[in-house]
């Protein structure tokens, strides 16, 4: 199985960072062909998934507590340096016995008032089947004149970077795509 913290490093030294504009980004190699649409779907990852998966899903928490965000992702939150959030991370499994996604949330503490308290207290629910359940989610811009979704290659795969607005608060996801869910894709293409 992969090791989070190694995730969490890669994301935070990859400059490697890009905004994605559609599906012939110059960036995106013919490797990756089939993870396009992925990438730069809208909407609910859990229910994407499940459907990919027949129906079958299932979230195993690795790890969530409040903490520092990284630099990086303070910044994006527009939050002060030494503020703390709330970090989770899971894995996201299909119809196989190996993750398919590997998720990072950061969720600064003034998002988990109100409404936003139950997100501390998802156990083995994924994030967004609470946040797509109502709707009230939206997209916000990364930073200044930019999209609201980044994308980056790093050791496990590629992974994409979401910043949003839910109920007036900000949180950011992000979503590395790992190779058992890669070899799903090239699998589903080749029958």
């Amino acid at each position: 199985m992969l090791h989070s913290k190694s995730h969490s490093r890669d994301l935070f030294f990859t400059k490697r960072w890009f905004r994605v504009k559609n599906k012939h980004h110059r960036q995106f190699d013919a490797s990756v062909v089939s993870l396009r649409p992925w990438l730069l779907a809208q909407g609910s990852l859990t229910q994407q998934l499940k459907f990919f998966a027949g129906g079958e899903f299932h979230v195993l928490p690795l790890h969530q507590s409040l903490q520092q965000p990284m630099m990086n992702e303070t910044r994006l939150l527009r939050m002060k340096p030494a503020q703390y959030a709330w970090v989770r991370e899971v894995y996201l499994y299909g119809n196989d016995d190996e993750p398919w996604v590997h998720a990072r949330s950061v969720i600064p503490l003034s998002t988990l008032r109100g409404s936003g308290r139950r997100l501390r207290k998802l156990k083995s629910r994924s994030l967004g089947s609470i946040l797509f359940e109502r709707g009230g989610v939206q997209l916000m811009p990364l930073v200044k004149q930019m999209k609201s979704r980044q994308v980056a290659k790093v050791s496990e795969g590629w992974t994409r970077r979401t910043a949003y607005h839910w109920h007036g608060k900000h949180l950011l996801v992000q979503e590395t795509f790992l190779p058992a869910f890669m070899d799903a894709l090239q699998q589903s293409t080749t029958r």
